[in-house]
């Protein structure tokens, strides 16, 4: 499988879509962090939000979760190339989240091959071949696997919608999700994700539409 597989017109539609309805709201929320930051370093002190009163007062509950991610005791995580996400799924651990951040260095090679890589572990087919002859395949019972997308605070460069470099957490996400979730819903899994380094709800919301508009 190439890149051009994951990147198909569809999908990259997909990926403006995502970027046009969102990349405004990430440049607004990069610039409150800055104006935060900045009363902070100036003296003011921690504290929540008195609009969110409500929620923290309020008696509610979140919606139930799958039994497949309801036990995360056992956890790995890495990069996502080829021979780390065949031996993190084969590891025994109970969940695999592959890493677009912190331990992938987000080169393009390894950003769009991670992408192929996750689809074919998806699939089932992916195995590598090691030079000294040796072949990693899945074995049949493997980790659930969870993607980590890359922070709001980071673009694609690679990447241009109306001009300006996109989001990376959209474009992993939207890569991810586009290539990847019927097949996992189809057999009674699903996409799964883990949002890094949001610093406030208002950021979170927006993690939240996004995901909204994914499943529309």
């Amino acid at each position: 499988m190439h890149v051009e597989d994951v990147l198909t017109p569809d999908a990259v539609a997909f990926l403006t879509d995502l970027e046009r309805a969102f990349g405004d709201r990430r440049r607004e929320l990069l610039a409150r962090r800055a104006d935060r930051l900045g009363r902070l370093t100036a003296g003011e002190l921690p504290d929540v939000p008195a609009e969110t009163a409500g929620v923290r007062d309020g008696d509610w509950r979140i919606a139930p979760f799958p039994d497949e991610i309801a036990d995360r005791r056992v956890e790995i995580t890495g990069p996502v190339d080829r021979k780390m996400i065949v031996n993190a799924l084969n590891s025994g651990a109970n969940v695999f989240m592959a890493d677009f951040e912190d331990s992938n260095s987000p080169t393009w090679r390894n950003v769009a091959e991670g992408q192929v890589n996750l689809r074919d572990a998806v699939e089932g087919t992916i195995e590598y071949a090691a030079p000294d002859g040796r072949r990693y395949r899945l074995k049949d019972r493997t980790a659930v696997l969870m993607v980590r997308p890359r922070g709001w605070h980071l673009l694609e460069k690679h990447v241009l919608v109306d001009g300006k470099p996109a989001t990376a957490a959209l474009w992993d996400f939207g890569v991810y999700l586009w290539n990847n979730a019927a097949r996992l819903l189809a057999r009674g899994s699903g996409p799964y994700f883990y949002c890094p380094k949001l610093e406030s709800h208002l950021e979170a919301r927006v993690w939240n539409e996004a995901f909204s508009a994914g499943e529309e």
